[in-house]
């Protein structure tokens, strides 16, 4: 799938985005299950090249769930969350008492606000770590083919670098598992001048 770890400062780097994401997003969601406990971790973090995307997320062809946010300010980038139609599901049940799973409005919605919790939550990762203003634009949310979401993020994102972040979420609750993926997709230059303030260019 052209998934390269990377076995250097850089992933370092990554791994440590990753859990100051997980830091930020835990405590939204907990509150979001009336207090129930979550575990949620970062089980891989890849630099992947760009026509890799829709392979690391099962294939272009593969229904999946997105939800997208901007970051703009001192540099600009986008996060996209993704997750199966299956762990959408489950989240949704989680969610909301009494749902089987459907994604009508409602089921949606809460999509929508668990993928704007987990997506603002890296970017405020990257915000601390770099000390860079970001603001975050409203959420986006979509039900359809992995290449046809990534394509559309793609268009608006104006992504031009060669790779971007792959990071692998699992998050469990005493009833459910949800795995997904945070993309962090950089404008031109974006990925490199994070590393550069970071020491690593």
């Amino acid at each position: 799938m052209g998934q390269q770890r990377i076995d250097d400062s850089r992933l370092d780097v990554l791994k440590e985005l990753a859990n100051i994401g997980v830091g930020n997003a835990v405590t939204s969601l907990s509150q979001m299950l009336a207090g129930e406990k979550i575990d949620m971790d970062v089980p891989a973090a890849y630099l992947i090249p760009l026509q890799d995307i829709p392979a690391s997320l099962e294939g272009e062809e593969t229904a999946v769930v997105g939800v997208y946010i901007e970051g703009k300010g001192d540099l600009a980038l986008t996060v996209l969350f993704v997750l199966s139609l299956e762990s959408a599901a489950n989240l949704i049940s989680a969610l909301i008492p009494g749902s089987s799973g459907d994604f009508d409005e409602m089921g949606l919605s809460v999509l929508m606000e668990v993928g704007n919790i987990l997506t603002a939550s890296y970017l405020n990762a990257i915000s601390m770590m770099t000390n860079l203003q970001l603001l975050p634009t409203p959420p986006e949310v979509a039900v359809d083919m992995a290449g046809a979401i990534i394509s559309t993020v793609l268009a608006e994102a104006r992504v031009i670098d060669d790779e971007v972040v792959l990071l692998k979420t699992t998050l469990n609750t005493s009833q459910t598992r949800i795995e997904g993926s945070v993309l962090i997709l950089p404008d031109e230059g974006a990925l490199e001048k994070i590393f550069r303030i970071l020491g690593l260019s």
